[in-house]
């Protein structure tokens, strides 16, 4: 029997975050049965840095899958299981979340911001944008200048943050 996985959840979309595949390459999962199989169907539209920072329940990450089976991507369920046993053994409630890369807001392309920060693709354009108009950013604080962007995501992201211009 087929069951099918989600393409673009709303639950799925605050934890996978919606990035195009390139954008994806520096996000490293922890190796383990189950990881090739995450990378694979999560990442077909789905960055996978928000999967870094979640933690769920065993329960929690079956529910999460159930709710992308229900808007459509396919999986076998012995694979669905393997995911969510994956997820739960490497993102469980009882782990710490993974160190993620630092960017530099200078030289990242809006994709790569948008995946990096948890921003809307959007936003990701906007910060590109106001760069290339304007200078480089000297600071996070300076980011608070570009219009539709939620300087409540980029404080939480600061301390990941470079600005050097080299």
């Amino acid at each position: 029997m087929t069951r099918r996985l989600p393409e673009c959840s709303l639950i799925a979309i605050s934890i996978l975050l919606i990035t195009p595949a390139r954008a994806q390459t520096s996000v490293r999962l922890p190796a383990g049965e189950g990881k090739a199989l995450v990378q694979k169907t999560c990442a077909k539209c789905h960055g996978l840095e928000g999967v870094l920072r979640a933690r769920n329940s065993k329960d929690g990450w079956a529910a999460i899958v159930d709710d992308m089976v229900s808007r459509g991507a396919e999986g076998t369920d012995d694979e669905i299981e393997l995911m969510i046993d994956y997820l739960a053994k490497n993102f469980g409630r009882d782990k710490p979340p993974l160190a993620l890369p630092r960017i530099n807001v200078n030289k990242a392309t809006g994709a790569e911001l948008s995946a990096a920060l948890l921003i809307s693709k959007d936003a990701g354009s906007a910060i590109v944008e106001y760069r290339e108009k304007n200078g480089p950013f000297k600071k996070w604080q300076d980011l608070e200048k570009v219009p539709g962007v939620d300087m409540k995501k980029i404080e939480r992201e600061k301390d990941r943050l470079d600005f050097e211009e080299k």
